[in-house]
């Protein structure tokens, strides 16, 4: 609709959409996996980085194939915030590779989220303005917490764990991996790259459906302009659902990632200007929090590429090849630089 109520027309709304893509508003849909389910679990390791180590810490969570995405981070720890990956069925790895980075004087502590949920959060645009940001009544949302916290909230995501690990093999990883890069890509165009047949290919994305390694698609946004985006990791005895529906009532893009049924993290992006509203209305919920801390990620520079996680599946045994003693030898090699 246009302001005077009448329907945009079609030629109209195409070139706003391809506005939005230009602009890098609107980007490509993306499909929601549970690896999981297959036996590859994902967490966020914190950094504290040691004195005078920056560059090296650097080069060497590049180098580490577990460490698939990194961006400096400042708060409770001065360093990297870093996604991994690792072997649900032997977790001592993250531990293992952790302590060889402390020991080594790479780092003087860390932190570990291993994360179970992971669900995007929905963005309410009719609190955007292109021309002016985002119009959120942060006085209004101040006097929703003031009035008191829902009890029995759902929680914003499916709390559901499933952590049974099902059998697949080789076609099923590259099966995954082609949706990763292409969300929209046909059946006959992932038959083509796996080399199996098109009934082959449905049979496998049905299983993966039914088996919740698949599990939908989203449409994702980007915003012009720095965003300061910072991961708030929360602890709390009760009412989980109460305290995260307030912080899912803001319009902002963002997320809610769960280790357990007490343990949260969110992530949030703001402007500085907003940034202040949001803080002292998180000052209203400290009471019901039992622990916290917060992570700035630095919004000047690029976000580390992305690694090709699923080249670690042996597609001969089946199974994640994750060679925890090789992943030691590299920090020591880069510990004797």
């Amino acid at each position: 609709m246009d302001r005077e109520g009448k329907p945009t027309p079609a030629r109209t709304m195409r070139y706003r959409l391809s506005i939005l893509r230009e602009r890098g508003i609107l980007l490509p849909s993306y499909i929601q996996t549970n690896e999981r389910r297959i036996g590859l679990g994902e967490g966020i390791l914190v950094l504290q980085e040691s004195s005078g180590k920056s560059d090296a810490l650097e080069e060497l969570v590049t180098e580490i194939p577990l460490f698939y995405w990194h961006i400096p981070t400042h708060g409770k720890f001065d360093g990297y915030l870093v996604h991994m990956v690792h072997d649900v069925e032997s977790q001592e790895m993250v531990d293992t590779i952790a302590g060889a980075m402390k020991d080594s004087g790479f780092i003087d502590d860390y932190y570990f989220f291993d994360i179970m949920e992971n669900e995007p959060k929905c963005i309410d645009f009719t609190h955007y303005r292109p021309e002016g940001g985002w119009t959120w009544d942060w006085p209004a949302w101040h006097r929703t917490i003031r009035e008191g916290i829902k009890d029995n909230a759902d929680l914003p995501f499916n709390a559901d764990r499933l952590d049974t690990v099902i059998e697949c093999d080789a076609r099923d990883i590259q099966i995954l991996k082609q949706l990763k890069l292409n969300a929209d890509i046909s059946t006959a165009d992932i038959a083509v790259q796996v080399g199996i047949s098109i009934a082959e290919v449905r049979e496998k994305l049905q299983r993966l459906r039914d088996e919740s390694v698949i599990r939908g698609y989203k449409r994702a946004y980007g915003f012009v302009g720095d965003l300061l985006w910072f991961s708030c990791f929360l602890e709390m005895d009760e009412n989980p659902g109460g305290i995260l529906s307030c912080f899912n009532e803001l319009p902002f893009p963002g997320g809610f990632l769960m280790e357990s049924n007490t343990q949260f993290c969110l992530r949030f992006g703001f402007t500085t200007a907003d940034l202040k509203g949001f803080l002292e209305g998180f000052k209203l919920l400290r009471p019901y929090l039992r622990s916290y801390f917060f992570q700035f990620h630095l919004p000047d520079r690029r976000d580390s590429e992305t690694q090709d996680i699923y080249a670690m599946f042996d597609g001969e045994k089946n199974k994640w090849n994750m060679p925890v003693d090789d992943y030691v030898a590299i920090i020591q090699r880069h510990a004797r630089r």
